[in-house]
């Protein structure tokens, strides 16, 4: 007989619920910010943007400077991709 939701769901420590309420909270006043002011959004996005692709960058000549096998995350935990 399969389980139900409610028969495997575990109470969350006080600590974890508790930083789940301030991001919750976080992410409402950011979505509120910038419903006012979209122009913030849009920076943000291309700040965000720019610092992935530069990661990605070093990242990448890294292990091509390196001559090293490059086995990525997903594949080192065993899912295939």
């Amino acid at each position: 007989m399969a389980e139900t939701i409610e028969e495997r769901a575990v109470r969350l420590p006080k600590w974890m619920r508790a930083l789940s309420i301030i991001v919750g909270i976080i992410s409402i006043i950011a979505a509120i910010i910038v419903l006012i002011y979209p122009a913030i959004a849009v920076a943000t996005l291309i700040m965000l943007l720019a610092i992935g692709l530069l990661l990605i960058g070093i990242e990448r000549l890294a292990i091509g400077l390196s001559g090293r096998t490059y086995i990525p995350v997903v594949q080192r935990k065993g899912v295939p991709t």
